[in-house]
């Protein structure tokens, strides 16, 4: 780009069609360079941004009319409106208006707990504290000797039925871990409790009287599928509350947990011998003689063992 009044000027060139007047002027040369930094066409005119639709355009009302916040506000009207209410009930009689008179009201008083649940009662409700029920009321009520407030459990240690010994280990190694005494009573180690356990389950089949038995406060639990099942739902705790608690650790000094000892008086051997006297009259003459017999011990069992005084 070039300026014709500069040094650069060519004055040998011919600008006869721009007149005189044009030399007194810069004129300036365009280049390639040059074309995209000009704008040769005249501005556009300013555009004036199209009115905003209101309701007030189709229904012009005076609410629609602009107002400023700076514009006179309409002067307040100096005389109120008196409405005078006799005027307004002068043709009314008294006669038309029924009202009722008020109640008179109830002397003050302090309600208790009690009182106050019997005047909200439905009287075609029924109570629920009648019908809450204990966690043992849903187990029949079989209660074996002696077992009106204790846990009794009918178990085996022989080991010939791997399943009901296993089942038996099972059902007390539960009970035992929250804690509760338990009345163990072996059925292979007395004949007594193999004979007590058949007539409580009679009439219930013959599985029903294969141990493990659960017994609680003179009611029935069941077995082992019973028992475990509510283990797994957590009922165990509540159908044992209220049971004498067992000393964390403590062993019984007598029998260590085996719940029988051998019997005191025959030793264990479930056999005793006794001594009988005879006398014999021969022609007018007393002889006497002795003789031996052995008889069964009656302070034991079958197996010669009796119950441990201290833990039984």
């Amino acid at each position: 780009m070039g300026c014709v009044s500069s040094n650069l000027f060519n004055h040998d060139d011919d600008f006869s069609q721009l007149g005189s007047s044009a030399l007194s002027h810069h004129i300036v040369s365009l280049t390639s360079s040059t074309y995209g930094l000009l704008t040769l066409d005249p501005p556009p005119p300013p555009t004036t941004p199209p009115s905003r639709f209101t309701l007030g355009s189709i229904f012009p009302t005076s609410l629609s009319e602009p107002r400023s916040l700076w514009s006179d506000p309409k002067p307040l009207r100096s005389d109120p409106e008196v409405i005078n209410s006799w005027e307004l009930m002068a043709g009314l009689d008294a006669d038309s208006f029924r009202f009722s008179p008020l109640p008179p009201p109830k002397p003050f008083s302090i309600r208790t707990p009690k009182t106050a649940d019997k005047e909200n009662s439905n009287p075609n409700r029924v109570n629920r504290s009648v019908l809450v029920r204990g966690p043992l009321d849903r187990f029949e009520s079989i209660c074996p000797p002696g077992g009106e407030n204790k846990l009794v459990l009918y178990t085996t240690s022989l080991r010939g039925v791997r399943k009901t010994f296993e089942a038996c280990n099972a059902v007390r190694a539960a009970v035992e871990n929250l804690g509760v005494m338990v009345c163990e009573r072996d059925v292979s180690m007395d004949r007594g409790f193999r004979e007590e356990l058949n007539d409580l389950m009679e009439g219930k089949g013959r599985d029903a009287a294969v141990p493990p038995r659960l017994f609680v406060k003179g009611r029935y639990v069941g077995g082992s599928e019973e028992v475990l099942k509510i283990v797994e739902e957590g009922l165990l705790g509540e159908i044992l509350e209220g049971l004498p608690k067992k000393r964390a650790g403590s062993v019984c000094e007598g029998c260590g947990e085996a719940k029988f000892l051998p019997c005191f008086q025959c030793n264990g051997s479930s056999k005793m011998v006794l001594v009988v006297k005879e006398e014999v009259v021969v022609v007018g003459q007393r002889q006497g003689g002795a003789s031996t017999v052995v008889v069964r011990c009656p302070e034991c069992n079958e197996n010669g063992l009796v119950l441990c005084p201290i833990c039984s």
